[in-house]
Formats: structure tokens, C-alpha cells, sequence
């Protein structure tokens, strides 16, 4: 699909479209095992930010928006880090930055211990 490509979401026009990377333990949220990645077109319509694209995915997968989002704030949880085109968010995107055809966000598990 080029860029000019137009397609249909549901009842939303989409004019591309978002890679969306789950990776390990991350996948137990989405229906995956925990070892692997897994990896998401989601459409991309206008004005489409970090924040409605991430809602939108954890909204079809219940334990993967508990995990995900922070009950209290509505803003991202700690232990699932988020990237943007292979950035950390907070480095050069934040959730309210516009998204564009082909970025990518990756959700990796955060790993603590010592």
C-alpha cells in the first residue's frame, strides 16, 4: 500500500497505516507466549497521536491495557517501556506527538533486578 493509499477502518477513513511491535514477555497481553514478537498494522487516521493509536490496540486486548495504562492517571504504566521509531518516548516523541505513516512503536518489558 503506498502512502496515497487510502483505506477503510471500520467507519473511519485510514490513510495508512502504524507498525505496532510487542516483544517477550510483553505478548502475554496480546494472546502471544512470552518468548517472541509480535507485530500489528494498525490504520492510521488523522491526527492520530501515540496516545489514540496505543488505546486503540489495548482496547481490543483487556490484560494488555491493564498492564499498560495507569489506573489513576490515564497516563502509561511503569513496567512496559514504549518507543518510537527505536527512540524512547520522552526522548524525541511524547504520547500526544501526531503519528505518520510508516512509524513504528515498540512495547518492550522492562527488566529490573540486580
Amino acid at each position: 500500500m503506498s502512502e496515497r493509499d487510502v483505506v477503510q477502518a471500520g467507519t473511519a477513513t485510514a490513510t495508512g497505516q502504524v507498525e505496532i511491535e510487542v516483544v517477550a514477555w510483553i505478548t502475554k497481553f496480546v494472546g502471544g507466549d512470552g518468548s517472541t514478537r509480535q507485530v500489528y498494522h494498525e490504520p492510521l487516521r488523522d491526527g492520530d497521536t501515540v496516545r489514540k493509536v496505543l488505546r486503540r490496540l489495548s482496547g481490543r486486548f483487556p490484560q494488555l491495557h491493564k498492564a499498560l495504562w495507569d489506573p489513576g492517571t490515564g497516563d502509561l504504566a511503569e513496567h512496559i517501556e514504549v518507543l518510537v521509531n527505536d527512540a524512547v518516548l520522552d526522548i524525541t516523541h511524547t504520547l500526544e506527538s501526531l503519528l505518520h505513516t510508516r512509524d513504528r512503536l515498540s512495547l518492550i518489558g522492562q527488566y529490573l533486578g540486580g
